[in-house]
């Protein structure tokens, strides 16, 4: 899908790229050692550029949590079978270790040694480099020649949130988020504590606050859902459709068979067949586990290729441990997408 040009010189095709896209980005925001390349339209503040950076933090902070409390037998944790098999509790383990920068080999065990590497800063996997991220629209690169065609769009009626185009076979990547995610999905730090904005005044307020549904741990239900998805999570699950963060990852390619063309074998996906009809949301995510179904090309659908899987195990740790109660499992595809009030767009 790539022309021969590209194909000869794709890594500095990529250099020139990331490097006129630094250019454009905001100087005055801090970036931490490998940070990816982060841009944007013209005329954003300094605020609503630190947004996005906020944005890629939460999803690394998401993955730091995941791989820091791993269960101590995941191969029967009530919520890791859930969502994956358990013979592959270690490879999953090890993805989440290398989006948040975590030793393969790192024992994990000590809970002293937990504490001390949950109280620091976020590092970043040297592999960010080599992924551009661009917000509130399409990302600029995918103009240039030799790319294979993204098949998604953040053009007015799309409904995509965000999607990844790899390059230099998965080496590399660009990312588009589109300006929904924001529209839609609110922060991080607002689903787990709710801000003033998301009082409902349909509620009893003489005990104090009380918010609507979807906003703070009293009001995220007590199954799997919708609700426990923030911005950052939808950064997550893209990070995982970044094959070349995941080159050192024990079994990474023996045990990924789905792809996203020719050049870039190894890729964890999307799903899409007829039971279900996709791989979205905490609902489909349990059902891949569950059936195993055949995808639209009848090939044989592992949750370890579905990149909503991880997602859906991530948040449900984390709200459990961050609201001290265990989220049950999702008992239907409606129950998977609760309705919530959006929070208030930062681009509008």
């Amino acid at each position: 899908m790539a022309t021969s040009i590209f194909i000869r010189s794709p890594f500095v095709f990529l250099v020139i790229l990331l490097v006129n896209l630094l250019v454009r980005a905001r100087q005055d925001i801090i970036r931490p050692p490998n940070t990816p390349v982060i841009g944007g339209p013209e005329g954003l503040t300094d605020a609503q550029v630190a947004i996005f950076y906020r944005t890629f933090q939460d999803a690394i902070y998401l993955a730091r949590h995941t791989a820091l409390y791993w269960p101590c037998d995941a191969a029967n944790d009530e919520v890791f079978t859930r969502y994956f098999d358990p013979e592959d509790a270690e490879f999953v383990n090890n993805i989440f270790r290398a989006i948040a920068n975590i030793d393969f080999d790192l024992d994990l065990s000590n809970p002293e040694t937990v504490r001390q590497l949950a109280e620091e800063p976020l590092t970043y996997n040297e592999k960010f480099t080599r992924l551009s991220i661009h917000f509130l629209g399409d990302h600029p690169g995918l103009e240039q020649p030799g790319l294979p065609a993204p098949g998604h769009s953040c053009e007015d009626g799309a409904t995509w949130l965000a999607f990844v185009v790899p390059t230099y076979a998965g080496d590399s990547a660009l990312m588009s988020v589109c300006a929904l995610t924001y529209q839609l999905k609110p922060m991080l730090a607002d689903v787990e504590r709710a801000a003033n904005w998301a009082i409902d005044p349909a509620k009893d307020q003489s005990n104090g606050p009380q918010y609507h549904d979807g906003y703070g741990c009293e009001n995220l239900g007590y199954v799997d859902s919708d609700w426990m998805h923030s911005t950052g999570s939808v950064m997550l699950h893209e990070l995982l459709h970044f094959p070349g963060l995941f080159s050192d990852v024990p079994d990474y390619y023996r045990k990924i068979a789905t792809a996203y063309d020719d050049d870039t074998p190894h890729f964890i996906s999307d799903f899409y067949g007829d039971g279900p009809e996709d791989g979205y949301g905490t609902y489909n995510s349990a059902e891949i586990k569950r059936y195993h179904p055949r995808d639209q090309d009848w090939l044989e659908w592992l949750p370890i290729y579905n990149a909503d899987n991880y997602a859906s195990y991530a948040v449900s740790k984390y709200y459990a441990r961050t609201c001290m109660r265990v989220f049950g499992e999702t008992p239907s595809e409606a129950a998977a997408w609760p309705e919530r009030p959006p929070a208030p767009d930062p681009f509008s």
